[in-house]
């Protein structure tokens, strides 16, 4: 082990005092400490890949960094998308694939990359201006919440959300006709809006609903379970519902 090999291995900065590293030496300093790759001029790849494998920041300190080497950069720790200039598609998809946050380094975000992103991290549609409606329900899919971070949601949105989850109700406006329909989507939004409500439109949508030849089954289990409407139910589906509902019903019955 020759004089500069000890130095380095003791302090890897020490190979900017070394003119015209062999690069043995720059994959020893790197291998140590990868932000030394700083005092490195021209570094191949190799030596590149070593400095981000030791420290995925060390990227910042690389001119013209490999595509191999962003990648191998925004796998390791996704937040390094932001120190590296122009990053191709590729890369930039490889970092939201990591995390979706990523998206918050990337300047208008294609469609694709957006989607790979909500659906990753649903909360990533918060760095997204002006998400498409399909960027919006793939965010829904991954988890009801990313309704929070949408302007104004469509109804077709607002709808999802609630048949996901009755607790997007909190989230959201709606509008009365747009209440009805969210009840048509999920009873148990009336949990929740019970007390801001007359008892005549749920009485309203239910008869619509049961009345129905194609009824959801669990739709009906979740009236028959819902404690907070105070009335007969097997009297009210037995006058109201549909021969489907009224054979859902004695089926609940017996199960229980």
């Amino acid at each position: 082990m020759n004089s500069y090999e000890i130095k380095i291995k003791d302090n890897p900065i020490y190979i900017r005092e070394i003119e015209n590293p062999s690069e043995e030496l720059q994959l020893l300093a790197v291998g140590k400490n990868g932000t030394a790759i700083r005092y490195i001029k021209n570094p191949s790849v190799e030596v590149q890949l070593k400095a981000v494998r030791n420290n995925p920041l060390s990227i910042e300190y690389i001119e013209d960094s490999a595509e191999e080497v962003q990648i191998l950069g925004v796998k390791s720790l996704w937040n390094s998308l932001k120190l590296i200039k122009n990053p191709s598609e590729v890369v930039i998809k490889e970092a939201v694939k990591t995390k979706g946050w990523a998206i918050q380094f990337v300047k208008d975000p294609s469609e694709e990359i957006q989607l790979i992103s909500v659906e990753k991290d649903y909360d990533a549609i918060k760095y997204i201006k002006n998400p498409s409606e399909k960027v919006i329900l793939k965010a829904l899919d991954t988890y009801w919440g990313a309704i929070r971070f949408v302007d104004n949601p469509s109804l077709e949105c607002r709808r999802k959300a609630i048949k996901i989850s009755e607790e997007a109700i909190n989230y959201i406006t709606y509008t009365y006709e747009e209440l009805k329909c969210f009840i048509e989507d999920n009873i148990n939004v009336v949990k929740y809006v019970y007390n801001d409500i007359e008892i005549d439109l749920v009485i309203e949508v239910l008869s619509k609903m049961l009345k129905e030849e194609v009824i959801d089954e669990k739709y009906l289990i979740d009236f028959l379970n819902l404690e907070i409407i105070e009335m007969d139910k097997i009297n009210f589906i037995n006058n109201y519902g549909s021969k489907k509902a009224k054979m859902l019903l004695v089926d609940y019955k017996l199960s229980v």
